[in-house]
C-alpha cells in the first residue's frame, strides 16, 4: 500500500478505489487565520503610521508658534517700544524687554539675540538686525527645549 499523504486510500469489497479527505478543515482554518492576521497587521501598521504623523504635526505646530511668538515680541518692541524714547533693539543703547513674563536684555549694537521658553516647553531663538535701508528679524523655534532626538525646527523671517 502506498503512503498516507492526507488522503486515506481503501479498497472496498468490489476493488474500487475511495479516496476521503483528512484534516481538510484544518488546512482551511489555517488558511482562513492566516488572512485574517495578514490583514490584522496591515491595519497596525497603517495606524501606527498615523499615529507617528500626527505626533509629528503637533511637535510642528509648537515649533512654528514658538517661532511665531518670538517674532511677535521682536516686532512689539521695535514698533511701539513702550517706555522707551525709540527701539528697543538700537545700536546705540542696550534695553531690558519683556516677553512671556521673562525679561531679556537686548541691543547695543546692531545685532540683538534672545531667547524664550515657554510653558508647553517650546522655546525660541530670536534674531533683530537693524540695518539703515531696512530690519530683518529671525525667529528659530523648536517644540521641545530638552534636547531630544525628536525635536522639530520652525523659523520665521520678517524684513520691514
Amino acid at each position: 500500500f502506498p503512503k498516507k499523504i492526507g488522503f486515506m486510500i481503501s479498497i472496498k469489497p468490489d476493488k474500487k478505489l475511495s479516496l476521503r479527505p483528512r484534516g481538510f478543515a484544518l488546512l482551511f482554518t489555517l488558511l482562513i487565520t492566516s488572512i485574517i492576521f495578514s490583514i490584522s497587521l496591515g491595519v497596525y501598521n497603517l495606524i501606527i503610521g498615523e499615529i507617528i504623523l500626527s505626533g509629528t504635526g503637533r511637535d510642528s505646530q509648537l515649533a512654528f508658534y514658538a517661532a511665531d511668538a518670538g517674532t511677535e515680541c521682536a516686532l512689539y518692541w521695535d514698533i511701539q517700544h513702550p517706555g522707551l524714547a525709540k527701539s528697543a533693539f538700537s545700536t546705540s543703547t542696550p534695553a531690558v524687554i519683556s516677553c512671556a513674563g521673562q525679561s531679556k536684555s537686548v541691543g547695543g549694537g546692531s545685532v540683538s539675540n534672545f531667547s524664550l521658553s515657554f510653558g508647553n516647553g517650546s522655546c525660541v531663538s530670536v534674531g533683530v538686525e537693524k540695518q539703515p535701508a531696512q530690519n530683518i528679524i529671525t525667529a528659530q523655534g523648536q517644540n521641545t527645549c530638552s534636547g531630544s532626538n525628536r525635536t522639530v525646527q520652525r523659523g520665521l523671517k520678517v524684513v520691514y
